[in-house]
C-alpha cells in the first residue's frame, strides 16, 4: 500500500522502467530483486549475446584465421570498443578481466615497482575489501605505511583528515567511487586533484558508480578506474581495468603465458603492447561479448535517465526505511549516495531480516558487505547490515511491498 511519504517519481518513468523491466528473463514473476549491488541481472540483449557466441562461433580469440575464429576475436574487440566509448577512452586502455577484484590486484601489481620503503598508500574506511587488502598487501611487501582516512559519523569522507595524511610521501591513493554500504559518494575530483598535486597515482574502484553515473576517465584525472562487467548488466566473470596508456605500456602483468607475448626466446620473452600484455591465457571470451552488449544496453537507456530515476529511487527508499520505527539507517542523506541503503532492525540479525524478505519474494543482501572495518567504525550491530540496492528496473512499487515485508519482520520477531 502506498504511505504518505514524499515521492517525485513520475508515472512516464514508472512507466520506462516496467519496460525495461520486461528486458530481463529472470523477473518473470512478482519478485522484488533489491541486489543489484551484488551483481545484476542480466538483460536478453547479454543472454543473447552469450548464447550466439556459444552455438554459432565458439572459437578462440587471438589466434586462428578461420571464419569462427575471426568472429568471435572481432565481437571480443567490438566490447572493447564499446567500453573505451562509455568511458570516453582510448581501447588500448581497455583491459579485460574477469572481476573488479582482480582489476584492482593488477592495478597494484604494476604500481608495486613505483612503491618504496617509508612510501605512504592511502585508503579510506569506506573501502571495499577488494580496494583495502591489495594495498594493505603491498604496503607490507615493501615497507611502505598503510593509511586509512576516516569518514564522520553519517558515514561523510572525512576531507580534513585526508589532507593532513596526504603528504610529499604519498605514492597512491586508492578511493571508492560510492560506498557498497552506505552509499558516500565521496568528491572524487577533489581527491584526485589534490592527490595530483603531491605526485601520487589515483586508483579509483568504480564498482558500485559506473553502473549508475556516466564516467569520463579524461576530465577526471585518475590513473586507474576497476569496475565489475557482472554489475553493470554483464556476464559473471567480467571486469574492466582502465588505466592510463603511458603507464599501462611501462608496466608488468600479473600472469604470465600465452598470448600475452610477441616473441619467447629460451632465455627471455618479449610481451605483447597493452592491452594484449594483461589478457594471458584464454579469457571469458563470452562473458566479454556479453558485456560488450550490456555496454550497449545501458547506452540504449542512457545515463541521463538512469541517474535521474535512480536519484528519486533512493530518495524514496531512503525516506520509507526512515519512516518505520525500529529501523536503523546507514549513511548520508541521498543527495550524497549512489543508489542503495544499507539498514537493521533494532533487535533482529541482518541474516533473520533478509531470510524472512527471502520468505517474500524480497531480494536484499544482509551481512558485512565485505567492507568489516566500516561496520565497525559506524559501531553498526553485528558488524553487520541488511541491504537494498537499486537498478533502473525497479519502482516505487517494490519499495512499498519491502516496507510493507519489514513491518510483518516486526510483528513476527516482537520488536
Amino acid at each position: 500500500m502506498r504511505r504518505n511519504r514524499s515521492m517525485d517519481v513520475l508515472v512516464e518513468e514508472i512507466a520506462i522502467a516496467n519496460n525495461i523491466r520486461k528486458e530481463f528473463p529472470s523477473l518473470r514473476g512478482d519478485e522484488i530483486y533489491l541486489d543489484s549491488g551484488a551483481t545484476s541481472l542480466k538483460p536478453r540483449k547479454v543472454i543473447e549475446a552469450v548464447r550466439r557466441y556459444e552455438e554459432e562461433f565458439p572459437a578462440n580469440v587471438h589466434r586462428s584465421a578461420y571464419p569462427w575464429a575471426e568472429k568471435a576475436t572481432d565481437e571480443y574487440e567490438n566490447a572493447r570498443k564499446n567500453v573505451a566509448k562509455l568511458l570516453n577512452s582510448k581501447k588500448e586502455e581497455i583491459v579485460f578481466t574477469k572481476n573488479c577484484t582482480e582489476a584492482i590486484n593488477l592495478a597494484a601489481f604494476i604500481l608495486s615497482k613505483y612503491v618504496n620503503r617509508g612510501d605512504r598508500i592511502i585508503v579510506s574506511i569506506l573501502e571495499h575489501h577488494a580496494n583495502f587488502l591489495p594495498w594493505m598487501r603491498l604496503c607490507n611487501r615493501k615497507g611502505a605505511e598503510f593509511t586509512v582516512v576516516d569518514v564522520d559519523e553519517e558515514g561523510f569522507l572525512d576531507m580534513d583528515d585526508f589532507q593532513r595524511k596526504l603528504t610529499k610521501n604519498t605514492k597512491i591513493v586508492a578511493i571508492t567511487m560510492a560506498s557498497n554500504v552506505v552509499g558516500t559518494v565521496p568528491p572524487i575530483k577533489d581527491i584526485v586533484k589534490l592527490a595530483k598535486d603531491k605526485g601520487a597515482f589515483v586508483v579509483l574502484d568504480g564498482a558500485q558508480y559506473v553502473p549508475h553515473h556516466r564516467v569520463n576517465v579524461g576530465s577526471l584525472g585518475a590513473d586507474f578506474i576497476a569496475f565489475s562487467g557482472h554489475k553493470l548488466f554483464g556476464p559473471s566473470g567480467t571486469g574492466v581495468l582502465w588505466g592510463r596508456k603511458d603507464i599501462l605500456d611501462e608496466g608488468e602483468p600479473l600472469l604470465l603465458g600465452g598470448s600475452m607475448i610477441k616473441e619467447v626466446y629460451i632465455d627471455g620473452f618479449e610481451m605483447a603492447d597493452p592491452p594484449t600484455r594483461y589478457e594471458t591465457g584464454t579469457p571469458n571470451i563470452g562473458g566479454i561479448i556479453g558485456l560488450g552488449a550490456a555496454v550497449e544496453f545501458v547506452e540504449s537507456i542512457g545515463y541521463d535517465f538512469i541517474e535521474r530515476y535512480e536519484k528519486k529511487l533512493v530518495r524514496y527508499l531512503y525516506d520509507s526505511l526512515k519512516s518505520v520505527e525500529g529501523v536503523e539507517v546507514y549513511g548520508p542523506p541521498p543527495e550524497h549516495r549512489t543508489s542503495l541503503v544499507a539498514f537493521n532492525i533494532r533487535g533482529v540479525h541482518p541474516h533473520d531480516v533478509a531470510w524472512y524478505l527471502g520468505l517474500e519474494g524480497i531480494m536484499v543482501r544482509s551481512g558485512g558487505h565485505c567492507a568489516h572495518p566500516l561496520h565497525r567504525r559506524l559501531s553498526i550491530p553485528f558488524n553487520q547490515s541488511v541491504r537494498a540496492s537499486l537498478s533502473v528496473f525497479n519502482t516505487p512499487e517494490d519499495i512499498d511491498r519491502l516496507i510493507d515485508a519489514l513491518y510483518k519482520v516486526k510483528r513476527s520477531f516482537k520488536v
